[in-house]
């Protein structure tokens, strides 16, 4: 794990003042490795003692050793600062959009998605548990195995996720999707398909949280909360990148594929016959 990657899983635990300072770390990493521990600070709201005891909670002697760390953790050497050109809106987005595949491309494992994938094919049931954002998201994964004929079920309500989990067995598999890895609702659930003797597969942005700690196996993705200037832009973005890619290695196998085209089929000639009554 790279010293960036250690920064960002640590975030979640951290004292709020020592937070604020990991998170302009985690936004801006070349940025901060042109400063001084008292600019930082500055910008941070936070005094330089906060800066030096979050360095040492990372086994850091000081902040330049931070920067240090950092800089090999980025392949980038400290430098001076560049004048900024401000951007125009797409290019911010597009930017924004290209480090999160970046920086998720780079956490995937082909060989442990290999492995998820052939965990689909021999389970008798996959369900997926989202909630709010990662909700969307479930139903998403789910429309698409069904099309398959994967037996696919999303769970995007609590209550929903217990009963369900409550009567699991071990031909059963969880995909729980989770930016942060710390929805109670959803790892509460999982932990509870688990002592069934379902496997879980936690899909998230924090590789350390409850819910990868439990999981059988943990697809780690870049949490867009650790770029800066994310707004508005979806949450979502690195984990339906990793969504993409298993279900394209689903659909390696020509028995998903015919399905898919069968069910494309169907869909297309029911919208045809609809609109030939109107």
């Amino acid at each position: 794990m790279s010293f960036l990657s250690h920064l960002e899983n640590s975030i979640p635990t951290l004292p709020s003042q020592e937070r604020k300072v990991a998170m302009i770390i985690a936004q801006e990493p070349k940025r901060v490795q042109t400063l001084s521990i008292s600019k930082l600070a500055k910008l941070a709201h936070v005094s330089n003692a906060t800066i030096t005891r979050f360095s040492k909670r990372l086994n850091c002697k000081n902040f330049a050793e931070l920067k240090l760390n950092l800089a090999s953790s980025t392949n980038v050497a400290p430098s001076e600062p560049k004048v900024k050109v401000k951007k125009e809106t797409p290019h911010r987005v597009y930017d924004f959009y290209n480090r999160v595949l970046k920086e998720t491309s780079q956490k995937l494992d082909i060989n442990q998605l290999k492995k998820i994938v052939k965990l689909i094919k021999i389970s008798s049931r996959v369900y997926i548990f989202g909630i709010g954002s990662s909700g969307y998201t479930a139903q998403e994964m789910s429309q698409r195995m069904l099309r398959m004929g994967i037996s696919t079920f999303s769970m995007t309500e609590s209550s929903i996720m217990y009963m369900t989990s409550s009567i699991m067995d071990s031909n059963d598999l969880i995909l729980a999707i989770s930016s942060t890895g710390n929805t109670t609702e959803i790892v509460n659930a999982a932990k509870l398909g688990k002592k069934r003797g379902a496997m879980v597969i936690a899909i998230t942005g924090i590789e350390d949280s409850p819910l990868a700690k439990l999981s059988d196996i943990v697809v780690a993705v870049q949490n867009t909360d650790f770029i800066n200037d994310a707004r508005f832009i979806n949450s979502q973005f690195s984990i339906m990148y990793a969504i993409d890619v298993i279900t394209t290695m689903l659909l390696d196998d020509p028995k998903y594929r015919e399905h898919m085209a069968q069910t494309i089929d169907t869909i297309l000639n029911r919208k045809i016959v609809k609109n030939n009554k109107r």
